[in-house]
């Protein structure tokens, strides 16, 4: 057995309204129509639900099926209402993971015009480092990451390169080992720190991911200004993007090595086999009309 909603409708309607006449325009429906849905409602429930008068009285049947129907006709008018929103982005969250660097060049212009297009959209938005959130677009952290990408990125994700970054190795000025980096820069720097922004897990790495290994040691400092400042006191050396605009006065780049720069891709990618809500494909398209890609 099965109640039919519009049979649920008129019930109800004639309940709230007090009669079958005034539930009749309000659904704009004949009385008779009205009349014969609550006769075909109580013959498939074998219980009579109103006690006919002016108003019409409810039966302790008819008080257990009122609340059924309020439960049900609110939760339609809730679910309306929330897809209205969601059409307009209201209870949509934009769930992004942005790299330090793309986060100081782009990070607020980007949030401001997708904020403008879209001011009833929630944000979600963290500064992580980029292998970091590779892992965590896979596991579902973040729904969309944009920084830079790896030189073979999981084949389960969707990727769009936006532009080119430049990274380069730099060191302060007036460190000690300023002078012995010109003369030997490969044994050098063997002795030196490298200060970087995620130390991922060994078995995570691609293959042949050995660069650290022409350092002494390696520290993880999440933090970018840190890193600079750091780097700056001469206690380590570290990578900057050309994305980074504001450096201290205090680096310069070290040059003479096969890795003194590397040169990535950055882009934003998703998984692929799950639908992006409405904020991740609007800050997608966003991105896609402004890298023309």
């Amino acid at each position: 057995m099965q109640i039919e909603r519009n049979e649920i409708r008129c019930f109800h309607a004639v309940v709230e309204a007090g009669g079958f006449s005034r539930a009749a325009e309000r659904l704009n429906l004949s009385q008779s129509a009205v009349s014969q849905a609550i006769a075909n409602l109580e013959h498939r429930l074998g219980a009579v639900l109103l006690r006919r008068g002016n108003p019409p009285q409810l039966t302790e049947a008819g008080i257990r099926l009122l609340r059924y129907a309020e439960t049900v006709l609110n939760e339609e008018r809730e679910t309306l209402a929330d897809i209205a929103q969601i059409k307009t982005g209201a209870l949509s969250t934009l769930s992004l993971a942005l790299s330090p660097a793309t986060n100081a060049r782009f990070g607020i212009a980007l949030l401001r015009e997708f904020s403008e297009r879209n001011p009833l959209t929630r944000f979600k938005v963290t500064v992580a480092p980029s292998r970091e959130i590779v892992h965590g677009v896979s596991d579902g952290r973040w729904e969309v990451g944009f920084g830079p990408l790896q030189h073979t990125m999981p084949d389960y994700f969707t990727v769009y390169s936006c532009f080119a970054e430049t990274r380069r190795l730099m060191i302060a000025r007036d460190h000690p080992s300023r002078e012995a980096l010109k003369r030997d820069p490969q044994a050098t720097l063997r002795t030196l720190p490298l200060v970087t922004s995620y130390l991922d897990e060994a078995a995570r790495r691609p293959s042949g991911d050995r660069l650290r290994n022409a350092f002494a040691s390696v520290w993880e400092v999440s933090h970018m200004e840190l890193r600079l400042a750091l780097v700056a006191e001469g206690k380590a050396v570290t990578y900057v993007s050309n994305l980074v605009t504001e450096l201290p006065p205090e680096l310069e780049h070290i040059e003479g090595l096969p890795f003194s720069s590397i040169e990535r891709q950055v882009g934003v990618y998703h998984l692929r086999h799950q639908p992006l809500s409405q904020a991740g494909a609007r800050f997608l398209a966003l991105c896609r009309e402004r890298w023309n890609i």
